[in-house]
């Protein structure tokens, strides 16, 4: 198949990072793939930070369009489509309302829509809601979700029964040539080699929550303070993210933006994400790829991944006792759940491959 992926930019974040494994994983299979992002990443190189892991077969075409909508910028994609010529057109994220045309007047191609996140989440206003319900109503634009909470989600907003679920997926974690540099790093950071590492790997942003993250590593250090908490993302360096780090105890590190997150990963013990929502976290599923515990709010797709004391733990997002708690039984009982056994979970349920081939599948039998 000939597909046509496309996404706002491939700045850091789940959704992008996941275009680029999806767009990697279907060229390794023998489709053609063209990635197309809109933002102008020369200007502003962050608009780019995934692009270094894509694969080079795929062809990449960024379109240095501004945010808002026109019928000149309309034009300038659907002269892409013309000139790749795509069986499929894959959108992510909000971009859909640049190819309400074409769906129109180009029944030939398949349109898909994937929503990252919860239903109410992905639409930017009311009269968005009522044209999008008529695309996905008429499957003139055909909607895919990520997890089952955020199907669950589309079928109670738009009232649509049976809306695809794919469940995320990314590949599988290997250590990158910059591994045992990275090694020594985080052993630099523990005060002891037997203290567990923690890690957080999201930007800064108020829906990450990332408040009470700090809060209850440093009630946790106050009890336990045998730990280390590495937080790897971007955008710390704004004045609240600079107080956030004032008041952090010394366990924790702020890494910053890191393009081998996977090598930290490997290198920690367990997984936190403390967020108000999530659709299905990508850093999650790189999490389980490398063994590390899930320690996290309950909220969005997660809980559709997580079982409590099972492949991980659990807390409410509005409570840090509730998630101080969490971390304390990790500490008391680490082997209560195995890197193996995650490891195991993770390909049985979300690797890349298992991904790629619900995609095609699904386009091919429509």
């Amino acid at each position: 198949m000939n597909i046509l992926q496309v996404i706002y930019s491939l700045s850091q974040g789940g959704a992008e990072r996941f275009v680029v494994n999806l767009s990697n994983e279907l060229t390794e299979k023998g489709h053609k793939v063209t990635l197309c992002t809109f933002r102008d990443d020369e200007t502003d190189p962050a608009m780019s930070f995934n692009l270094q892991f894509l694969n080079e077969k795929v062809h990449y075409v960024n379109l240095k369009i501004s945010s808002g909508l026109s019928i000149k910028k309309i034009n300038r994609i659907e002269n892409l489509v013309k000139n790749t010529r795509p069986d499929i057109i894959h959108c992510h994220l909000n971009v859909i309302p640049y190819f309400y045309r074409l769906a129109v007047t180009n029944r030939k191609i398949k349109i898909f829509h994937t929503l990252h996140s919860l239903a109410e989440k992905t639409y930017g206003n009311k009269l968005q809601f009522y044209i999008n319900k008529f695309f996905y109503t008429n499957l003139l634009i055909r909607p895919v979700t990520i997890s089952r909470e955020c199907q669950l989600s589309f079928e109670k907003l738009y009232k649509l029964p049976e809306v695809p679920n794919i469940n995320n997926g990314c590949p599988e974690i290997l250590p990158s040539p910059l591994f045992s540099k990275t090694k020594k790093e985080v052993a630099k950071y523990k005060t002891n080699t037997t203290e567990p590492v923690f890690v957080h790997v999201a930007r800064f942003h108020p829906l990450k929550n990332q408040e009470l993250l700090v809060d209850a590593f440093n009630k946790l250090a106050a009890v336990q303070n045998q730990f280390t908490l590495l937080i790897i993302g971007n955008g710390f360096d704004t004045p609240k993210g600079l107080e956030l780090q004032r008041k952090a105890c010394r366990n924790i590190h702020f890494l910053g933006l890191k393009p081998n997150v996977g090598d930290y990963l490997l290198c920690s013990d367990a997984f936190c994400l403390t967020s108000h929502y999530e659709g299905l976290p990508i850093s999650l599923l790189e999490a389980l790829s490398c063994g590390c515990v899930p320690i996290c709010t309950a909220v969005g797709g997660i809980t559709d991944v997580i079982t409590n004391n099972r492949n991980g733990y659990l807390s409410s997002p509005s409570s840090e006792t509730a998630y101080l708690e969490k971390l304390l039984f990790f500490m008391e009982y680490p082997k209560n759940i195995t890197k193996s056994s995650l490891k195991e979970y993770f390909q049985q349920n979300y690797s890349m491959s298992i991904c790629c081939l619900l995609y095609t599948s699904d386009a091919a039998d429509d």
